[in-house]
């Protein structure tokens, strides 16, 4: 009998273990009251948030990062006020660059919208949660519906959540003082099947300067990670074979140059200028294909403001160089800019070049209402679309409507034709 109840009591210790894991009990982000400690630094930083023309809300909540696990079935936590449940897609354990390890949680808000054909590991653009746990942080984004949400951790053992409006998001830019012209790339368009594409990893780099790092004030390493991760989900959403890895991070001395931001990107890529020339140093080490820059996107000295810029469309071993406001993260500027390198442009209304493939385009299109654009689409004028995290591809039909055409509109395509070149750059 004793045998029996020991074996009874190591049984309910287990599942309760198992519950634990699987089932999360609380809230895993909860409204922080208002009475929580406020210093000048976090104020600071918190003015900055409000300030991104794009941000409607900022609160602070709290956050158990110890929610976060490959074997969490499901989510729940509160967003303004709002209780809201999330189903696992997928989950991945991640090495990063410096050693350490991050768990990145794919999930998919209750009532998400299908897509036709049905895609494996599926997230639903318009009902989606994506987040990096990393030490004892979480980053992420969160969409339901029009409403999109960044989850930003402040130092170590704060987080807060910004409400956005993807409408007011700042514009990539075309021309900052770069290469202009299209790279070369692969001539003749390959037929490209419409199933189970081959996969291909694309090694990429991030640069940052120390001053950036320091005035974002949370986790800059979770958040390259998080840019992966999306741009990672929506070659999956597009039926896309490619998946990129972070092969290197690089925190470096540089001072931005806020007057003209692209001259950083020039002097990123230029080697034997005396700037940054150590971090074309990591990427031959590291053997990165694609080198990205992280800056903060305040107003340059003509008042503009922007989330991104690449070298050029198109790209060769020297050029495949891009920068990317850490603000527009959550808006995909990060596989933006990786698209151009790839060729991809923008929706044919905005930019009717059709070289070097008059299928390169992005899309946008008209669902449940709303106007939505593809991952390198635009904004129209006046601005009235919000950027899903999907590309171009005639073959999906999203809330009953096709998002590409096959003729003009193919990110898809465009991506599979040159993704193998791009990844043997280093």
């Amino acid at each position: 009998m004793k045998v029996t109840y020991a074996l009874m009591a190591t049984v309910l210790v287990a599942v309760i273990v198992l519950y634990l894991t699987v089932f999360q009990r609380e809230p895993f982000i909860q409204t922080t009251p208002d009475t929580a400690q406020v210093d000048a630094a976090f104020t600071a930083t918190l003015n900055r948030m409000r300030a991104f023309p794009a941000a409607l809300q900022v609160q602070e909540v709290s956050v158990d990062p110890h929610a976060i696990t490959q074997d969490q079935k499901t989510l729940k936590f509160t967003l303004i006020d709002h209780l809201i449940s999330a189903t696992k897609v997928r989950s991945e354990e991640v090495t990063n660059p410096d050693g350490t390890k991050s768990i990145i949680w794919y999930g998919n808000i209750e009532g998400h919208v299908n897509v036709v054909p049905e895609i494996p590991q599926w997230q639903d653009p318009l009902n989606s949660i994506t987040l990096v746990k990393h030490a004892q942080t979480v980053t992420g984004t969160i969409r339901q519906g029009q409403q999109l949400y960044e989850l930003r951790p402040v130092g170590n053992d704060r987080h807060v959540v910004i409400v956005l409006d993807g409408t007011k998001m700042p514009p990539e830019r075309d021309d900052v003082g770069l290469t202009k012209r299209s790279a070369a790339t692969p001539a003749t368009p390959r037929t490209v099947s419409a199933k189970s594409p081959a996969q291909t990893t694309i090694d990429v780099m991030t640069v940052v300067p120390q001053k950036t790092v320091s005035e974002y004030q949370g986790d800059m390493l979770g958040l390259a990670q998080l840019a992966v991760a999306l741009a990672n989900q929506s070659y999956i959403n597009s039926m896309i074979g490619i998946t990129l890895r972070l092969v290197a991070y690089q925190v470096t001395d540089y001072v931005p140059n806020a007057a003209l931001p692209g001259l950083d990107l020039i002097r990123l890529r230029t080697p034997n200028d005396g700037f940054m020339d150590d971090s074309l140093t990591v990427r031959d080490e590291t053997r990165a294909d694609v080198v990205i820059y992280l800056f903060g996107s305040a107003p340059a000295e003509d008042g503009s403001q922007y989330c991104g810029q690449a070298s050029q469309n198109g790209s060769t071993a020297d050029t495949a160089f891009a920068m990317v406001a850490y603000e527009c993260i959550v808006n995909f500027t990060f596989a933006h800019e990786i698209g151009h390198l790839q060729s991809a442009r923008h929706e044919i209304a905005n930019d009717p070049s059709m070289t070097p493939y008059p299928f390169a385009h992005a899309y946008r299109f008209n669902a449940g209402g709303n106007t939505w654009h593809t991952i390198v689409g635009t904004q129209p004028n006046p601005p009235t679309s919000q950027r899903l995290n999907l590309w171009s591809n005639p073959d999906i039909r999203y809330e009953g409507v096709p998002i590409g055409d096959a003729e003009t509109a193919d990110n898809h395509r465009v991506l599979e034709v040159t993704k193998e070149a791009i990844s043997g750059y280093r």
